[in-house]
């Protein structure tokens, strides 16, 4: 058992709570009015996050989901055709923002990683029947993806996907929410993988502990756009005290982000550690989610994530054979260590036996 009864929670870094200092930064906020650029914090967090992304302004959102509504909003018209990989996150826990809110038409296409095959993005913006040929406007990607255990894709596929997107009149979107990760992967600068797009969605809160918060990058005219879709649309840009939370993204962006590196590295020990465990298949961390699958065994993933929550280790069920573990700031090498060591218990051929 966890030594001690200590309860280790690896199902997503949302579980995670501010830090002191982040706390300390909260309650030290100069506050204004948000919604008449009145707030120091707000504005300096949009001036940031646009210059991290290398676009030209930013919005500060409660999350990452609206963030990407938003982005869908600017670019379509109901009865438009959008592409999407058929695992993101849009799809699978923002759908209703897809088909009720913006009324658009999903093309999904499968991939191992999240980059979708060009070649079948290019036959979906340029297929058609008669004369009827449907308008494709939008086109998002998801790096690093979540359902496929944190993989990043490669940046010469998002500048050709780019092209492609451009050269048929698409917007070019990217659900980047934990993007601090993948900079930290592979040790290239946010604005390098963002460049390429129109615009990206950046979590305060998927790694780096913020309580809260998102922010949507692209050009002027799209931000304010999107600022007055929100407003007057959704009710959902008066973040009224916004400036605390603000202060607490700041915070973040200046302190929790090279700190990801031993997030990662815990992901790749607790992978390394459990993969020659028999009847499952374990991922290669590329960020910090370990995904396992319970195929090879044919046992359900549910009886292991109850098995391991007896012992005081929360993971997180995704599918009927696949759980994931998400290291994070609350995640020491300790935690790790027994997360590994009930793991193998768990799933040793004598618990199973049993």
């Amino acid at each position: 058992m966890i030594s001690q009864g200590r309860r280790i929670d690896l199902r997503s870094e949302v579980v995670t709570r501010p830090t002191a200092e982040m706390w300390r930064a909260m309650q030290a906020a100069d506050i204004g009015w948000p919604q008449r650029g009145e707030d120091q914090n707000v504005n300096e967090l949009e001036k940031r996050a646009a210059e991290m992304t290398g676009m030209e302004a930013g919005l500060f959102v409660f999350t990452a989901s609206l963030a990407n509504l938003l982005a869908m909003m600017i670019s379509t018209v109901r009865g438009d055709q959008v592409i999407l990989e058929a695992d993101a996150h849009q799809v699978w826990i923002e759908g209703w923002n897809l088909a009720y809110v913006c009324g658009v038409y999903p093309r999904l296409i499968v991939s191992e990683t999240g980059a979708m095959p060009l070649a079948e993005v290019e036959a979906i913006l340029t297929e058609w029947r008669g004369p009827a040929r449907p308008r494709t406007s939008f086109i998002a990607l998801e790096s690093p993806h979540n359902d496929h255990g944190g993989t990043i894709v490669p940046l010469e596929y998002v500048e050709s996907l780019s092209e492609l997107a451009h050269r048929n009149g698409c917007h070019l979107h990217m659900d980047g929410a934990r993007i601090h990760n993948a900079a930290v992967a592979t040790g290239l600068a946010i604005r390098t993988f963002t460049q390429p797009l129109d615009t990206v969605t950046v979590s305060l809160n998927k790694g780096l502990s913020a309580p809260l918060g998102a922010l949507l990058c692209g050009s002027v005219k799209n931000i304010e756009e999107a600022r007055m879709r929100g407003l007057k649309w959704l009710g959902a840009s008066g973040m009224h005290r916004g400036g605390f939370f603000a202060a607490a993204g700041l915070y973040a962006l200046d302190n929790m982000v090279e700190r990801l590196a031993d997030d990662q590295r815990r992901a790749r020990l607790i992978a390394d550690s459990i993969r020659d465990i028999p009847g499952i298949e374990v991922n290669h961390p590329q960020t910090n989610q370990v995904r396992v699958s319970t195929a090879p065994s044919g046992r359900p993933a549910a009886e292991v994530v109850d098995a391991l929550a007896e012992r005081g280790v929360l993971v997180l069920l995704r599918q009927p054979n696949v759980f994931k573990m998400m290291t994070h700031c609350e995640i020491d090498d300790a935690a790790a260590e027994s997360a590994i060591a009930a793991t193998k218990h768990v799933l040793s051929p004598a618990a199973v036996a049993t």
